[in-house]
């Protein structure tokens, strides 16, 4: 598949720079070049964008695609069964794709229904996003989320559960450092500590030998520390961040995750289990905080919305962005949140348009440099070079 996109205010590079001068070549499912009209060749196809806006796919980077995103997710799981699960994953690929979320993130689904789901768009079985999926969560013994958890306890049982993940073709790795806010009506508190820092570690540097990433469910302080003096490559929440905590991931490159939207649900909304509520409002103030006091830090920070989580629908990335807007007015950064940031946390060729990355891009009808908003204006959407959705 070759051809050249035409006429399009593209959004190029890792600072989302407009250029209208150049057309985008496409070969192989990648971006071959920007080149402009009066060097196009003659044998290479055109496709006229009319004067609209080419941007780099949008990235989630903390979704769980096979909750329902209702007021209480694990309630609608004890009613379903596996196939019916497997069902709605699959169904919500679409509404990715339609909302130009070209690579997701999933960490964290039941019985591994996501590394199914994930290798069924990598065979073209499914038309859907890029997935990189950990399936099972790595969890203590009676830790946070245990309907989706792989048990561990104690280096031996970190190591084995980190290769069990990893055979069943896991892209990444999912751990728990601390409690929750959500999934458990008792026996854990989001400052609890879980996993502990020498196992963290074990499942740190066997998912780094075979070139996989880990991240790290952490809320409370401690738990924060134990991943990252475990060598964790993204903090996933981090209410607790604190100046010595920040300085730490500055040295030791490590990403955050801040997914602020779906706490400020659980603490808004009455219809939230009240266990939930409680717990969320009490840590949604100091998660704000975090956010306005280290966002312009020297660490990279990638858009996660949660999405699947109590009144977090599939899609809510944009919803994640708006609110990270409100509390950060910058468009250009909170966008590269969700394309340069969230591509380079991925470690992958994603989330630019330049050459030689991956050719997954939207054509928009409105800038969104302009106005996030304009995210919602999907004319099409390209994964790896191919329209998947006009």
């Amino acid at each position: 598949m070759e051809y050249i996109m035409d006429n399009v205010q593209i959004l190029y590079g890792p600072h989302l720079e407009i250029k209208n001068e150049y057309g985008v070549w496409i070969k192989n499912g990648e971006i071959y070049k920007l080149l402009p009209k009066e060097d196009y060749p003659n044998h290479i196809k055109c496709i006229d964008g009319e004067g609209k806006y080419l941007m780099p796919g949008l990235i989630d980077l903390h979704v769980h695609i096979m909750w329902d995103g209702s007021r209480d997710p694990v309630a609608t799981l004890e009613e379903e069964g596996y196939e019916q699960m497997l069902i709605r994953a699959v169904v919500y690929c679409q509404n990715y794709i339609e909302s130009g979320i070209t690579t997701i993130r999933d960490i964290g689904s039941v019985d591994d229904i996501a590394l199914h789901v994930a290798k069924g768009v990598k065979r073209g079985l499914i038309k859907g996003p890029t997935i990189i999926a950990s399936g099972k969560t790595l969890t203590m013994t009676g830790g946070h989320d245990p309907f989706w958890a792989r048990f561990v306890d104690g280096p031996d049982e970190a190591l084995k559960g980190v290769r069990e993940q990893i055979f069943k073709g896991a892209e990444v790795i999912k751990l728990s450092s601390t409690g929750g806010v959500y999934g458990r009506h008792e026996g854990e508190a989001v400052g609890n500590s879980e996993l502990s820092m020498e196992e963290q570690q074990v499942i740190c540097d066997e998912a780094h030998k075979f070139g996989l990433k880990v991240a790290s469910h952490a809320i409370g302080r401690q738990g924060i520390l134990n991943s990252i003096q475990a060598g964790i490559d993204t903090i996933e929440h981090g209410h607790d961040l604190d100046e010595e905590l920040v300085e730490m991931m500055e040295e030791k490159e490590i990403a955050w995750t801040p997914t602020l939207y779906v706490y400020q649900q659980i603490a808004l909304l009455d219809e939230i289990p009240a266990y939930a509520k409680q717990k969320a409002v009490e840590i949604v103030e100091k998660h704000e905080k975090a956010f306005k006091t280290f966002f312009d830090r020297d660490i990279l920070i990638g858009a996660g919305s949660d999405a699947g989580s109590p009144c977090t629908p599939h899609t809510a990335l944009l919803d994640e962005l708006l609110m990270m807007y409100k509390f950060l007015p910058n468009v250009k950064e909170i966008l590269k949140t969700a394309t340069t940031n969230a591509g380079e946390i991925l470690g992958r060729k994603v989330g630019q348009i330049e050459e030689g990355y991956r050719a997954d891009f939207v054509l928009l009808k409105d800038n969104p440099l302009e106005d996030l908003k304009n995210l919602k204006l999907v004319d099409q959407v390209y994964v790896g070079g191919e329209l998947v959705y006009s």
